[in-house]
């Protein structure tokens, strides 16, 4: 879930020894206590909207704390091609989420181009990490070495190539593989596709998180001309489905494209 990122004065940090800061609105941030894992990514302001993917960097500790909205509290400052991260520490919401997790924060970086210095500092723990950040119109590149308090999740990550699309189909039914082939056959013949796939090396930004979508799913990988062309996909799969999968097979196609654009086979 993101966070709201908000500031605390230098003052503070300085002044308060006790084991517990405050923030404004009252809240308690407990010290930093576990290493930071990071990655920047592309990703979307609203989950469940369509639009143009903006950069964000993306925070977890990799301790687990006993309410799962822990969250890591920062400030972010940009001059410049310099980006710092003061990280002040942990904090919690007034209400606990009873369920063990990492503590994160989502921080927008926004549109960016070319090379950047990234750096983490923590000034209860005295440490400053920095990385070399390169980010192109294909790729983001995180160049360091891990430390003992930040470590990067990748060291590519391949940004949504401009219209295209992930195609994933659930193979958990016999039938799954030749059905999901025979939709794509069928899509090819209403709009025109180009298959494509990303390099083995670097983070897939449909599936960041993973290496692969698993043995229970498949996924390809296409472009095609325009919007109005993709907008006919939800109707050739309400149509497939109709036309070819019984109900109750538990076979699925998910469809999400570049603008965050998602068309579910279980929705139709």
């Amino acid at each position: 879930m993101k966070k709201s990122i908000f500031s605390i004065g230098l003052f503070l940090l300085l002044a308060v020894t006790a084991c517990e800061l405050l923030e404004p609105s009252g809240k308690s941030i407990q010290p930093l206590d576990s290493k930071i894992d990071f990655a920047v990514v592309e990703s979307y302001p609203n989950y469940y909207k369509p639009s143009k993917p903006l950069i964000y960097l993306m925070m977890k500790t990799e301790k687990s704390y006993p309410c799962m909205n822990y969250y890591i509290a920062t400030d972010f400052q940009r001059r410049g091609n310099e980006i710092t991260v003061n990280v002040f520490g942990i904090g919690l919401d007034n209400v606990c989420a009873t369920a063990f997790g990492p503590a994160g924060i989502s921080i927008e970086l926004g549109n960016l181009k070319g090379a950047y210095k990234l750096s983490f500092v923590n000034r209860t723990n005295n440490f400053e990490d920095s990385y070399n950040l390169i980010i192109n119109d294909s790729l983001i590149i995180v160049d360091g070495k891990e430390s003992e308090n930040t470590k990067p999740l990748y060291d590519f990550y391949w940004r949504h190539p401009e219209n295209s699309f992930a195609c994933i189909c659930n193979m958990q039914t016999p039938e799954a593989s030749s059905l999901c082939e025979k939709f794509i056959d069928t899509l090819k013949s209403v709009i025109n596709l180009k298959e494509f796939t990303f390099p083995a090396i670097g983070a897939n930004p449909y599936f960041p998180l993973t290496e692969n979508t698993g043995n229970n799913v498949s996924a390809k990988y296409f472009y095609y001309d325009s919007e109005t062309d993709f907008d006919k996909i939800g109707d050739v799969m309400k149509a497939f489905f109709q036309n070819n999968v019984p109900p109750d097979s538990g076979f699925e196609i998910s469809v999400i494209n570049w603008l965050n654009k998602k068309i579910e086979s279980w929705l139709l």
